[in-house]
């Protein structure tokens, strides 16, 4: 351990988020992953018949541990609970989440995926905008087809 800051080329110019466009004015180092979930299934664009469908996905978070993940599948008008999985060792760890999902009417839906941490943090609608693009943490989306 050092009792200074470390000055390397990755630490101070590599991973930092840079809110500005024209300079590097407001740059502060990335030291802590955001809150994020991923839809692993279904696929964006897939066709599915109408009934039963299971979508899951991981959640995970650089501070504490996932609390909730919560799912739309109205483009995100109204939001469920998904269930957590594997939570036993859930501190700083990814966790995978499942929603079963009936559905009945033909048409295309848009699914969404929303996760919250221990510290409150939750997935913003739009990622917090930065020049090299670290941290994207939106609300993940995709859209299927029920036929």
């Amino acid at each position: 351990m050092i009792d200074w800051e470390f000055k390397g080329p990755f630490q101070s110019k590599d991973y930092m988020y840079y809110p500005n466009k024209e300079n590097d004015k407001g740059a502060f180092p990335v030291t802590i992953l955001n809150v994020n979930s991923t839809i692993q299934k279904p696929l964006d664009k897939e066709i599915l018949d109408t009934g039963n469908h299971v979508i899951n996905g991981i959640a995970w978070t650089g501070k504490g541990y996932i609390t909730n993940v919560k799912i739309s599948t109205d483009g995100g008008d109204t939001w469920k609970d998904a269930n957590l999985e594997n939570q036993e060792d859930k501190n700083y760890g990814w966790i995978s989440w499942s929603y079963e999902w009936s559905v009945f009417e033909k048409g295309e839906y848009t699914i969404m995926s929303r996760a919250t941490d221990s510290h409150n943090r939750t997935q913003p609608s739009s990622p917090f905008w930065n020049r090299k693009g670290y941290g994207y943490h939106a609300m993940d989306q995709l859209t299927v087809k029920i036929e």
